[in-house]
């Protein structure tokens, strides 16, 4: 999603069908990869940090062909996740070989891979690990150069191959995009090496494959699936991409599954979006929402969001924070219900979010008092047709529920998480 230029908006205003899940759990092997979480070791704010890290995350989504000038043994496993001050998770991906390491975002919401090369001299890449090709035995020269340009700053590179490893999966010639020069210092400020896009391959740039699809055709998996459990826990390595299945021991209750209904973004139709229960009017026209785990917040057209925003009336001092009504988005007749204390987030006086278990509630928050703010976790993005507009449900709604994505059958399956 290009969501670099909204923060500064978000800062002002501080049929599918769906059928319950009957089968039993997945009996073949599965890989799994942590994704970790963590505070920042730079001194910037919240709002510095997700701007930033949105930006970098943009110059991926670019690479969807319409802003690039080109020339010429089945398992299951999970990946663990790191959880960067509760706005990104970030895991591992091998490159070249297994122990050659890059932390990334696994990103539901762009479709290439790309990564800083040994080439790039600027200091947003000498900041972070840098890929070189020089060193891999089964690095392959494709030679297609790239030039994405954004609101605030240039990326030029080349779309080259390398194997990739994920977990315990190994996958020959994934391509990627190799980075030889970054022109702004947003690059220098970010907390992860690259990105890893899991969107359906027509967001692609110029049908290049992307990561799963690889997999996919070179049927490592026995079924092709994959999903996120996201903890709320900063400092936690809990946090887990499942490749070839779901896990589980993650989720409570009933995971419930709704159609893809246009397979570009992770995209599916939504029955409705209700405060405290009440229709208020956000879906009159139809709504559609997008599961993007390289999105940080909830994200909806400007006009509808601010209508909601108005109807919800956060108070930035807190003092309404007890009153403050449910959020649901309802799919296929589900509710997927979010309370204030997922989607306010809390701000210290230095513009850092208060860790998600720092206080039980937001009751216990505005017991504290203190010089905090209490912000929104959205904010405004109009996507055009065909997809648009949606909303996207970030990782705001992702860590409260877990997520399966399911390319066999083009769905996208949701549950409680633990």
């Amino acid at each position: 999603m290009k969501l670099g230029l909204v923060f500064a908006i978000l800062l002002a205003f501080s049929n599918c069908a769906s059928f319950l899940e009957e089968q039993k759990p997945m009996e073949n092997k599965i890989y799994k990869v942590k994704l970790d979480r963590t505070e920042s070791q730079a001194k910037k704010s919240l709002f510095d940090f997700i701007t930033t890290s949105q930006q970098y995350r943009n110059s991926a989504d670019l690479l969807d062909g319409s802003d690039i000038a080109m020339t010429q043994t089945k398992q299951k496993e999970s990946i663990k996740l790191y959880n960067f001050k509760n706005t990104q998770y970030t895991g591992e991906i091998g490159l070249g070989a297994q122990d050659n390491k890059f932390k990334v975002i696994f990103d539901t919401g762009s479709a290439n891979i790309w990564l800083n090369s040994a080439r790039c001299s600027d200091y947003g890449c000498k900041n972070h690990k840098q890929y070189d090709g020089s060193k891999s035995s089964t690095y392959e020269h494709l030679g297609y150069d790239l030039d994405v340009q954004f609101g605030t700053g240039e990326l030029m590179g080349e779309i080259n191959a390398d194997t990739a490893y994920v977990g315990g999966v190994k996958i020959a010639k994934q391509e990627f995009a190799e980075i030889v020069k970054e022109n702004g210092d947003v690059f220098a400020q970010s907390d992860f090496d690259g990105i890893v896009g899991l969107a359906y391959p027509s967001m692609a740039a110029y049908n290049f494959n992307p990561f799963f699809d690889n997999v996919m055709s070179q049927k490592l998996l026995d079924r092709n699936v994959f999903s996120f459990y996201f903890s709320r826990q900063e400092g936690s390595k809990s946090s887990e991409l499942t490749l070839g299945g779901w896990d589980t021991d993650h989720y409570q209750g009933e995971l419930h599954f709704h159609n893809v209904v246009n397979k570009y973004y992770w995209l599916l139709d939504a029955d409705n979006i209700l405060v405290n229960g009440q229709d208020i009017g956000l879906c009159k026209k139809g709504c559609k929402v997008v599961a993007d785990t390289g999105t940080s917040l909830l994200t909806g057209p400007s006009d509808d969001l601010y209508d909601l925003l108005d109807t919800l009336n956060i108070d930035e001092n807190c003092k309404n924070a007890k009153e403050l009504p449910k959020l649901t988005f309802v799919l296929d007749g589900i509710n997927y219900d979010l309370d204030a204390n997922d989607y306010v987030m809390k701000i210290d006086s230095q513009g850092n979010e208060i860790a998600y278990d720092t206080f039980a509630s937001i009751d216990s928050f505005v017991e504290m008092g203190g010089n905090c703010q209490c912000v929104g976790s959205f904010m405004p993005l109009d996507i055009p047709d065909p997809q648009g507009p949606a909303w996207i449900l970030g990782d705001t709604f992702l860590s409260k529920y877990y997520s399966v994505y399911d390319r066999d059958n083009d769905r996208v399956g949701f549950a409680k998480a633990k």
